[in-house]
């Protein structure tokens, strides 16, 4: 059980200073993933105003970036801790920022890592990267009774252009030297992929009118970017390149999983999205 009291209001100086005096770790009293003590601890300023950092569920769910400002997000320090969290179960008190002045800090309880995120964003210096954030869920204890401060939500960042993700996907290429096969790393019961990948297909499609590239019908509904929302969609589950995966609506996810014709329709698919690459003049790779 966590030495931190939820809906109490600490002063963070006090946090680092206390676990110094006792002979333990104090922790770096400026990042936002950090080990005090003997706790792995989350502290979240909203005033910041990054947008990777929001509410799912106030005050119970939420995203959070891990660390990183520019350059790839690496599996190392504060995000390794936070998937040693999320594989093992360990919770995590957060601690949430409460005035834009001082060091005052509402502990919101303990969360639950319930899943490490993969994906691409742009960092301080306006590059694309990759990116890791986690879904933090809070478990069963006593309700906030604190008010949170009531800030605007950030805007979404601009999407990337499907120019710039090609240009990050030819330069993986070249690091992998030709490498195609799928990771075989498992996040709890599903198959990783590379984030990079799913975002260039789904620009791919947003860029050739925004509609399924299977059946052609818009999905009908948009994602936090106010995208059309798409399901990155392997054509052979063991090869990982953009000209075999499809960006597809929900139901022909469904059906080319599940669905009698699926092996027809994935042969159809292939040829579709070949097509597109090669329209666009970009790489295809032909069966080895």
């Amino acid at each position: 059980m966590s030495s931190y009291v939820a809906n109490k209001v600490y002063n963070r100086a006090e946090i680092h200073a206390a676990a110094k005096q006792a002979g333990l770790k104090p922790g770096n009293d400026t990042a936002g993933i950090t080990v005090v003590g003997t706790e792995l601890c989350v502290f979240w300023n909203p005033y910041r105003g990054l947008y990777a950092n929001r509410w799912i569920k106030e005050p119970d769910e939420f995203i959070y970036s891990g660390e990183g400002s520019s350059g790839p997000m690496r599996d190392t320090a504060g995000n390794r801790r936070l998937k040693d969290c999320h594989g093992d179960g360990t919770p995590v008190p957060v601690f949430y920022k409460v005035q834009k002045t001082g060091s005052h800090w509402l502990c919101l309880g303990e969360f639950t890592v319930m899943e490490v995120i993969a994906g691409v964003s742009r960092g301080t210096d306006k590059v694309l990267r990759d990116d890791i954030r986690f879904r933090f869920q809070r478990i069963a204890q006593e309700e906030i009774s604190q008010p949170l401060p009531d800030l605007p939500e950030p805007s979404p960042p601009p999407a990337p252009t499907e120019d710039e993700l090609w240009a990050l996907v030819e330069a993986r290429a070249k690091k992998t030297a030709g490498k195609r096969k799928r990771a075989t790393k498992t996040s709890r019961d599903r198959r990783v992929s590379d984030p990079l990948l799913t975002a260039y297909v789904i620009q791919r499609a947003i860029d050739n009118g925004g509609t399924c590239e299977l059946c052609g019908v818009e999905p009908g509904w948009f994602d936090d970017f106010g995208r059309p929302h798409f399901q990155a969609h392997h054509i052979d589950p063991d090869i990982d390149l953009v000209d075999w995966i499809a960006a597809v609506c929900g139901t022909c996810h469904d059906r080319l999983h599940h669905g009698s014709d699926r092996l027809d329709r994935a042969v159809g698919l292939r040829a579709t999205v070949r097509a597109l690459q090669v329209a666009a003049g970009r790489a295809v790779f032909d069966p080895e």
